[in-house]
Parts: structure tokens; sequence; C-alpha cells
């Protein structure tokens, strides 16, 4: 569930369609009722509505009685669930917000720095103070401090995310990732990956996009891609689909003449599974195609069809294609 939506509904400012979309994703799970009705008290207590120019504001009141921060001399901490909350009301919550985790870069005075994940199994989205967009891939994590955008804008990502960055020519928007990567733009559209403590990969939809990595800075361009690891000593520049950056906004998964190997990972990018390959997968069929994510059930009834490859489930999270 889109955040800002739900702030719209809960103030009585949505759409017609959004408020049929609400209203489909408060049928689908109890807990999703019990988390509006808290966010809706908790509205009623702060005595003022969430106003869409007020959102950070008001997003980090609500963390702030909903979440328990634990800032501690400028070192980033998880933020724990409220006790009485629920596990899976917070996990619901944890993917409306989206999420945070910060790189520390020197700072003169104590700052407060916020934490979150999207569920293992889930994406998220969320807005940033200056309007920047990000689109969560499951098991991401991202963080900010609360002087974002004031003097600078600066975050890190464990995960995987698409940017949609708000253009600001006097603050440069700079992600740092575990992997010695960072990527610094203007505004600008791209996604990165950098799960691997030692790797990192950055896809760009639109706009120019700075890589630095190794103390080199390298200039990517709509349609490229840059690879790094630590087993080599230079990145990998090579073609890739602008739509295929995107793919975590459009919630399309993007195939290109991918091979088995090639489709196993994506779909354990995408759905965080385990995915293995039996050798008579190798034999199946390449794949060109985009695919609407409605469920990783109806993705592999399409990818089968197209390929030829089966799929069987050992378990809900680990599946083997032959």
């Amino acid at each position: 569930m889109n955040w800002e939506i739900l702030l719209k509904y809960i103030n009585k400012e949505a759409t017609a369609a959004e408020y049929k979309q609400v209203e489909r994703w408060l049928q689908a799970q109890t807990e999703n009722q019990h988390l509006l009705q808290y966010l809706s008290r908790r509205q009623e207590q702060l005595n003022a509505p969430l106003k869409q120019e007020h959102i950070h504001e008001q997003w980090v009141r609500l963390v702030d009685r909903i979440l328990e921060v634990s800032p501690s001399n400028n070192r980033v901490k998880s933020i724990k669930p409220y006790r009485f909350i629920g596990l899976a009301a917070s996990l619901l919550l944890l993917s409306v917000l989206g999420l945070l985790y910060v790189q520390q870069p020197p700072v003169k005075s104590k700052l407060e720095n916020f934490t979150l994940q999207t569920p293992a199994y889930q994406r998220g989205q969320v807005t940033l103070p200056d309007g920047t967009q990000i689109y969560l891939a499951p098991n991401t994590h991202i963080a900010y401090n609360s002087d974002f955008g004031k003097a600078k804008r600066e975050l890190h990502l464990v995960g995987e995310a698409f940017f949609k960055v708000k253009h600001n020519p006097h603050k440069p928007f700079i992600v740092y990732t575990g992997s010695k990567v960072s990527v610094t733009v203007l505004g600008t559209a791209f996604n990165v990956y950098a799960r691997q403590s030692a790797a990192a990969e950055v896809k760009v939809a639109t706009g120019l996009v700075g890589v630095k990595y190794r103390n080199r800075t390298q200039l990517l361009k709509p349609g490229q891609q840059l690879s790094f690891t630590a087993n080599s000593s230079v990145a990998t520049i090579q073609p890739v689909l602008v739509k295929d950056a995107s793919s975590l906004q459009s919630e399309t998964l993007i195939f290109n003449n991918s091979n088995a190997t090639e489709i196993a990972e994506k779909l354990q990018r995408w759905y965080n599974v385990q995915v293995t390959l039996s050798a008579s997968a190798h034999n199946a069929s390449r794949f060109s195609g985009e695919i609407k994510d409605d469920g990783i059930g109806s993705t592999l009834q399409a990818i089968s069809y197209a390929t030829g490859l089966h799929y069987h489930y050992k378990n809900s999270h680990t599946l083997t294609l032959f």
C-alpha cells in the first residue's frame, strides 16, 4: 500500500480510485484493518491532519510513537517494533512506509538516524522529504538522518531499490553502499543493487549518473549498466533496457534473451526465493518478454509456457526449475 494514499484515506482526501484501492487492501487481511485503526487513533492524538506538505514531519512523529528509536552516539541502530503492536502489524507498517538505513558521514552535531526494512517477501515505496521517490525490493534497507535535505542529501542502501530523484542542482543526491560504491546524481532515475558487501550494480533509466568505485568515477547514460565485484579491479559496463532499470517502479519483470540461469537469478532477486536448476533446465529456450507481477505463481506459469521450463516447490521459499 502506498503511504501517501493511506494518508489521504485517513484524512478523507482520497479519490474514488484511491478509496477503492485502500478498501481492497483492508479486506485482504485483518491485520491491515488493525493497522489503519491504530494510525487513525494516533492522528487524532496528534490533533493535526496529516497534510501532504507535512508528510515528513508527521511521519517522524508517528515513527516515534509506533516504533522505539534508539539513537546512540551517531551509530545506526535498528528500530524495534512497539511491544503491543504485534509482529504482523509491524511488518505491514514497514511495507507501507518503505525503509531506511544510513551510511555515517562525519557530522559535527548529534543527529537522529532512522532505520527501517521492507519485509522479506514484500516490496515497498517511500517518498523522501525532498520529494525523491524510492521503490524497494524485498528485504532491503535504506537510511538517512534527521538532517536530510537541509545541507545535503545522502543515504545508505543495502539491498535493491529504484530511485526517482527530485532535481536539485545545489544538493547532489548520493547513495552509499556497503561495497564501497557510491552513486551521485542531481536529478535522475536509476536502479541500485548492492546486497553483497563486495558487489554492486547500477542501471540508469534517465539522466546522467556518476558512479564512484576504487577511487574512480564513471559517468553512466540512460540504457547503461555498471557492475562491480571485489574479484575484479575494474567495473564492467554494458547496455541494458531502460524499462529493465525501472522495473521495480512498473512492477514488471523484464527478460531479454534470458537463459535458464538468468531467469533463476531474476526470480531470486525479485521474489527473494532460492532457485536451483536441474541439468535439463539448461536446455530450455531463451526468453524475451515482460511479465506483470501478479505473484510468483503466475510468473512461473508464464515462464513455463514460454520456455518449456517446469518448476517444483521444495517449500514456500525454495523451488527447482527443470
